[in-house]
Formats: C-alpha cells, sequence, structure tokens
C-alpha cells in the first residue's frame, strides 16, 4: 500500500502503525501528487491512503490521475472533515471512502482492511445523504448545461487556457493565433458568461457547466 501526506510526521507515524501489522506491506511515503504516481507505477499499491489537501494540490484530483493509471487500487481519503461537496468530489474521482485524521489504530487498520476487500467506507446514513445530494447536483448541473451560454471550440479552449493562468501571449502562441484575436475570444467569452474579469470568467463557467472545477 502507499501513504500519500505533505506531512511527513503524520505520514510516518501511519507507516509505523501499518508495519506492525503482518498482512499489510506499506510502501514508500509520498509527500506530493509527483511521487505518488512515481511510487504508484513502481509498486502497484492495493490501497492507497491519500491525504485530501496535498500542497499546493488537491488530493481528490492525484487521485483521480493515480486511479486512471491503476484502476485496481482503493483510495481512502485522509480528512480532517469533508463536506458533502468534497465528499461527493473523491467518489466521483473513485475513492472507496475516507477516514478522518484523528481516528484511531485500530479504526485505520480495519478500514485499510475493507478497502482492500472492496467495500465502501462509508457509513448507510452518509451514503444515503451523498446519493441524495449527488442526485439533487446533476440536476443542477443538467439545468445549468441547458441555460448556459454556448461556447465555440475555440472559446473552450481559449477558456481552458485562461484556467490554467495563461496570459494573451501564451495563448496566442499555444493556439497558433494572433494576440489580437486570443483578446477577441477572451472578450466574446467575458461578454457569454456575464464577467468583467478573467478571473471572474473562469469562476462562472466554472458554476455554468462550462469548465470542470479540476481545470480551475
Amino acid at each position: 500500500m502507499l501513504i500519500v501526506d505533505d506531512h511527513l510526521a503524520v505520514a510516518e507515524g501511519l507507516q509505523a502503525l501499518l508495519s506492525r501489522e503482518a498482512d499489510l506491506d506499506v510502501a514508500e511515503v509520498a509527500t506530493n501528487g509527483a511521487s505518488a504516481l512515481r511510487i504508484a507505477s513502481e509498486r502497484v499499491p492495493q490501497v492507497v491512503l491519500m491525504d485530501q489537501n496535498l500542497s499546493g494540490e488537491s488530493g481528490v484530483v492525484v487521485a483521480s490521475m493515480l486511479l486512471a493509471a491503476h484502476p485496481q487500487a482503493a483510495i481512502v481519503m485522509l480528512s480532517g472533515g469533508m463536506t458533502h461537496e468534497e465528499l461527493a468530489a473523491a467518489v466521483e474521482a473513485g475513492a472507496s471512502g475516507y477516514l478522518v485524521k484523528t481516528a484511531g489504530s485500530a479504526e485505520i487498520v480495519r478500514a485499510i482492511r475493507r478497502a482492500a476487500a472492496g467495500e465502501i467506507l462509508l457509513p448507510p446514513d452518509e451514503l444515503a445523504s451523498l446519493l441524495r445530494f449527488g442526485s439533487e447536483r446533476t440536476r443542477q448541473r443538467e439545468e445549468r448545461r441547458r441555460t448556459s451560454p454556448q461556447l465555440t471550440r475555440r472559446e473552450r479552449e481559449v477558456l481552458a487556457l485562461m484556467a490554467a493562468a495563461a496570459d494573451v501571449d501564451r495563448i496566442a502562441s499555444e493556439l497558433k493565433i494572433t494576440v489580437n484575436t486570443a483578446r477577441g475570444y477572451i472578450q466574446n467569452i467575458l461578454e457569454k458568461v456575464g464577467a468583467h474579469s478573467r478571473l471572474e470568467a473562469v469562476v462562472r463557467a466554472t458554476e455554468l457547466g462550462l469548465l470542470d472545477p479540476s481545470q480551475a
């Protein structure tokens, strides 16, 4: 298994705890997304303990990338507490559930064994609540899609680069268009989503379902 946590003391504490269990093979500790993906490619872990908030990175995004390469892995999110929105995002990424960082040793070990067995690590009432939340969020997304402005393929490409914090020169270079043309596309996007700045446009586009939150 693999532990991903940017707080080395926490990660090493978990590693020491789990190394005492004869049936658990603990891989190296990863402190960021890049090292997690590298280690996973070398060790192919069955279970991954993934910190929800890595420094400068989203644990959910890293989990999604890891599962894309290793779909057989079971991801257990580590968190101080997750909102319905955060938990829904983690489940959509493929996580089996989550553990609070204050969980006791026995609970952590039990959760890892359950995840390895393919179980969902959510209490029935929380799972039911999450399903209701997911259903309502899907309904809201569909409503936004029906009412959201239509962007051309090129405008969507420009929007994705805006979400990556690209300036006008980089947008023009990436898309092989002139700077003036890039400015024109940006202005079109601002008008269509009702924004006054590029940052506001990215936020509004995400709210309208025109941009994946992981790109923003």
